[in-house]
């Protein structure tokens, strides 16, 4: 059903795809007695999508893979880490998982891209475990894909209408909503579904557009239908380089907003970028996961290892560390649970993650249940969400210690 969910970043990143690790051998005894598994992931590393994964989401997976190993998180068990490049079609992300099965020999796949909706078949034919992001389409909610897990959970493709986001846009003082983004489908389900869910709490949206094309938005035309339909609450599901246009156009036409949702913004990109960070001043963006500004024991966890491992030292992680660091998380958490079924084959694999019902990321997250299909609100992982404003140079917290939980209202449908 869907193609893109929502990349972030604008600027083509042109990186070879590149090999942490040397390819060839399966789970297989080590000179001290113990068990190597192979993970293979697979993210754009050429084309458009690169700039919202690329190099750091590599690097991301292979801090927590190397945590992993340096805290003997599975006893027994060593992690090494392949990678190939998923390109930017459905062909060539198919094309990188045949390499990484048939060349690498991976035990287990990391889908870290946004384009695993054109190899995600071969994978079930294959039997191949595999943890996705899942943001890019409906194979992660189908039961039939048992092998195929969704790190944030799997994700509930009827779209219904929620609570939690139009009571935090209400509690800003918001009464009007609008919302904007690409004619993708599952971006135009994901905005019917927060046009249903605040009309559900008594926001009206008089002006919703989600008709265009990347790059093809006349932002000036559309401030001013915003400006003229008095929306003081404004959503887009774009990439961040044409929100944050959007919103310099809807300053520019005078628009004084009491709040705003903007998906994907959250990550040190923002911070590096002056004229990025000057146009996102007050806006609310949404971050699936513990704000680094939190400073909690899982994201101190979380940014040491990427300081170790990956050269990381900056105050917040990149947009593009996310996709990597969860996906090889989930893979950890279900080795562990393996190893005490001893059994870390793919298969026990498989079945050992199927049985985990509560897994928080290490506290990064709200519990995600890969038990069940279809529970999940396809951008708000474990079905919660917090809110960062940008204030200055940094990311604070708009919701405090605790994130916005999102429950479906039931006998809502916009997929």
């Amino acid at each position: 059903m869907t193609k893109l969910k929502m990349l972030t970043g604008a600027v083509t990143a042109l990186l070879a795809a590149s090999t942490l690790a040397a390819c060839g051998s399966t789970s297989a005894s080590d000179s001290g007695g113990g068990t190597t598994i192979t993970l293979g992931i697979m993210t754009p590393l050429t084309g458009p999508a690169a700039s919202s994964f690329g190099q750091k989401t590599i690097d991301a997976a292979k801090a927590r893979i190397e945590l992993a190993n340096a805290s003997h998180e599975i006893p027994g068990v060593t992690l090494k880490l392949v990678s190939e490049d998923e390109g930017t079609s459905p062909q060539t992300s198919l094309a990188a998982l045949q390499r990484l099965h048939e060349q690498d020999h991976a035990d287990i796949v990391l889908a870290a891209g946004a384009f695993f909706y054109g190899s995600y078949r071969y994978a079930v034919q294959n039997k191949i475990a595999v943890v996705g992001d899942c943001i890019d389409g409906p194979e992660c909610a189908d039961p039939n894909n048992k092998t195929i897990f969704a790190t944030f959970g799997s994700s509930d493709n009827n779209f219904p209408n929620y609570q939690g986001l139009p009571e935090f846009f209400k509690s800003k003082g918001g009464t009007t909503y609008c919302g904007v983004g690409y004619n993708f489908p599952s971006t135009i389900a994901n905005g019917k579904a927060m046009s249903g869910s605040v009309q559900a709490a008594g926001m009206p949206t008089p002006f919703v557009d989600f008709s265009f094309d990347p790059g093809s938005a006349n932002f000036s035309t559309m401030a001013l239908s915003i400006k003229n339909a008095q929306c003081d609450v404004v959503g887009t599901q774009m990439q961040v380089a044409d929100s944050l246009s959007l919103f310099t156009a809807l300053k520019g036409a005078g628009v004084e907003l009491k709040a705003s949702f903007v998906q994907g913004g959250y990550g040190q990109e923002l911070l590096d970028d002056p004229a990025g960070l000057a146009a996102a001043q007050g806006l609310y963006m949404a971050a699936g996961y513990t704000p680094a500004s939190l400073k909690t024991p899982g994201v101190t966890r979380m940014m040491d290892a990427l300081r170790t491992y990956a050269g990381w030292s900056k105050p917040y992680p990149s947009v593009s560390h996310e996709w990597g660091w969860f996906t090889a998380d989930t893979a950890v958490t279900g080795l562990i649970a393996a190893a005490k079924e001893n059994d870390t084959s793919p298969a026990g694999f498989v079945s050992a993650l199927r049985k985990v019902t509560h897994d928080t990321h290490g506290g990064l997250t709200c519990p995600v249940n890969y038990s069940t299909f279809g529970d999940t609100q396809q951008q708000f992982p474990g079905n919660c969400t917090y809110m960062v404003k940008v204030t200055g140079n940094e990311l604070v917290s708009a919701t405090g210690d605790a994130p916005i939980q999102i429950k479906a209202i039931p006998g809502t449908k916009n997929g």
